[in-house]
């Protein structure tokens, strides 16, 4: 099978081929006239005899160069030799006739595969289609020896199209006689190719020989343009509408081409109103708005504006510009709340003057205010600064005065508990030996309360000093419980030590142990007889974190906020059985803080209260 290209150069060399026996025909004729015996055609002419003559044979040349001898008995009468030079010159006309007629179709092949239209001719009796080799190039595929039936086009016929090919069947019956419709064909490379199909029925010569003539033309690229088109004008009729101004856009002839629905809101028009084609005046009158509308007299002229009050009662500023095709271009502003205030600006001059007395009034007390809280700022600053300089002097003596203060204490405690336990013989009387516990339990608890106070004090005056260093949770645990355990007894209190296995702290052991036992002895004291405490812990990645959960009295959420704060104490029915100076809490947050722990509480009166706190991990 042939491809175009090679069928088109057959055609040349057919069309070569044809004029060339043309002329072969016609030499060999001159020469055979040439050749003839002198005077035979006067002879032949004028029937001088009425004896036959003999056959007469002339050569003629065909183009694959053999000799045909075409033989005539003429008579004398004459007229045969005419005819053999007449059948000569008709054989010669059919080969130039042949000849031009391969040319001319060679000059419809070249121009249906330039302008990329085929022909279609489909056989209703025989249910065959023609297609002509510009068709089979449109689809890349070659010329088949036999022509297609319907089933192998709609074989490569888009699925969703099927119903033109049908269409184009059914041209038979209806009174037009003809089809004009629009399908896709299957390129031999996967693509689909758009086909403009248009032709009408030819009934021929023999009846019942319908057949559906037409042109098919390759319209992908008009197609291919056209959704192009479509994408544009989807993009802008997006762009258009995402304006919050109102747009609409007329021809040169005063005709709506594009407006958004902006302008249908702010002019109250319908759809139908606003349809492309719509004369401007139209759909201004529809519009209420008559000769307010603005006009831009020439594309170079600066852009014209109007205001226009609507029927509704609100306002929009019109800009127009005429475009560069003749045409105008307006945007439409919702100015109500401009002209609103303008008018509330206009009708209120007076109460605006006296407002703005108010606020220059209004402007000179605030600088006044202004200034006195810059005086009582720097007076707070100072009277700060004062406080702080006095709060560290007073730790810096109370911490200078540890040594003063607990010497004679402990000298007071030392001798009560000797004679309080007759180690150099009995007192004279039993009562020396009460009072002696009673002082040696006073001097013991006063002497907790000074170490709280200095520690407190050396914490605030920045003298306390960590020895921090790998510490293993569960023995500074187990010593504080040993320590607490004896109170615990005496209240009836259980202590359960929940702990699970934790990583070593970077933590001062004298600070850690000193917070335990605050944190547990104020969970024996603030838990009545048979209740619970709680010993546990939890491994973080950066912090170990261990809580003291009791069932005590618990606190109340108003006063959550102030616990942990130096010498705040809850008051309450049980609180006041205890003596307590709300250091301990204060002093436990303080050294947590100092490791860069936290200290939280979480409290619910009457249930109980959970303490946890924080140590980094070693």
């Amino acid at each position: 099978m042939l491809t175009g290209p090679e069928r088109t150069e057959e055609r040349m060399s057919d069309a070569t081929t044809t004029r060339h026996d043309a002329m072969k025909w016609r030499e060999a004729a001159g020469r055979r006239r040439r050749t003839l015996p002198a005077g035979l055609l006067p002879r032949l002419a004028l029937g001088v005899s009425g004896v036959a003559l003999a056959a007469l044979n002339v050569a003629l040349y065909a183009q694959d160069g053999m000799s045909r001898a075409l033989v005539f008995s003429s008579l004398l009468s004459g007229g045969y030799l005419v005819l053999a030079y007449m059948l000569v010159r008709l054989r010669e006309s059919k080969l130039e006739a042949e000849a031009a007629l391969v040319e001319n179709q060679h000059r419809f092949d070249m121009a249906f595969a330039g302008a990329r239209c085929g022909i279609w001719d489909w056989d209703v009796s025989e249910n065959r289609v023609y297609w002509s080799s510009a068709m089979f190039d449109m689809v890349g595929l070659k010329q088949p020896s036999k022509r297609l039936s319907p089933n192998e086009i709609k074989a490569f016929t888009h699925p969703d199209d099927m119903d033109a090919i049908d269409e184009i069947a059914h041209a038979v019956t209806r009174s037009s006689r003809s089809y004009d419709t629009t399908f896709r064909l299957r390129h031999a490379d996967g693509s689909w190719v758009w086909m403009h199909a248009k032709g009408q029925v030819w009934s021929g010569n023999r009846a019942a020989s319908d057949r559906l003539v037409g042109i098919t033309i390759d319209i992908t690229e008009q197609k291919i343009a056209e959704e192009r088109v479509s994408e544009a004008n989807e993009r802008l009729r997006d762009a258009i509408e995402s304006v919050g101004e109102a747009f609409v856009l007329w021809d040169a002839e005063g005709r709506l081409v594009t407006a958004n629905s902006k302008l249908g809101e702010f002019l109250n028009l319908s759809e139908e109103a606003m349809a492309p084609g719509m004369a401007r005046d139209d759909v201004m009158a529809r519009a209420g708005v008559g000769d307010a509308w603005p006009v831009a007299e020439s594309a170079e002229a600066e852009t014209a504006f109007s205001e226009i009050r609507l029927p509704t009662g609100r306002w929009l500023q019109i800009s127009e510009r005429r475009t560069k095709t003749g045409g105008h271009v307006n945007v439409g502003t919702d100015i109500t709340a401009i002209k609103e205030q303008e008018a509330a600006l206009t009708d209120n001059k007076s109460a605006l003057e006296k407002t703005v007395r108010d606020l220059e009034a209004s402007r000179r007390k605030l600088q006044e205010q202004a200034r006195q809280l810059v005086d009582l700022a720097e007076k707070y600053a100072s009277e700060k600064t004062r406080a702080e300089t006095a709060n560290r002097s007073k730790s810096e003596f109370l911490a200078n005065m540890s040594h003063e203060l607990r010497t004679p204490l402990n000298a007071i405690i030392g001798f009560s508990e000797i004679m309080g336990s007759g180690l150099f013989g009995e007192l004279g009387s039993p009562k020396y030996k009460e009072y002696a516990t009673d002082i040696h339990a006073s001097g013991t608890h006063l002497l907790e309360l000074i170490n709280d106070i200095l520690d407190m004090s050396k914490i605030e005056a920045g003298r306390m000093t960590l020895e921090a260093q790998p510490l293993d949770v569960a023995e500074v645990t187990e010593e504080s419980l040993r320590l607490v355990s004896g109170r615990a007894d005496v209240a009836k209190v259980t202590i359960e030590n929940e702990l699970p296995h934790l990583p070593a702290v970077n933590a001062d052991k004298r600070a850690v142990k000193q917070v335990l036992l605050n944190l547990l002895s104020n969970a024996v004291k603030f838990t009545p007889a048979g209740g619970t405490i709680h010993l546990k812990g939890q491994a973080g990645s950066r912090f170990v974190t261990i809580s003291v959960e009791d069932t005590g009295i618990g606190i109340p959420a108003s006063a959550l906020p102030n616990i942990g704060r130096p010498f705040e104490q809850v008051e309450s029915q049980h609180s006041k059985k205890h003596k307590g100076t709300g250091l301990g809490l204060a002093l436990s947050r303080s050294l947590v803080e100092l490791h860069g722990g936290t200290l939280t509480i979480e409290s619910t009166e009457g249930v109980g209260t959970t303490v946890s706190f924080t140590l980094p991990v070693a």
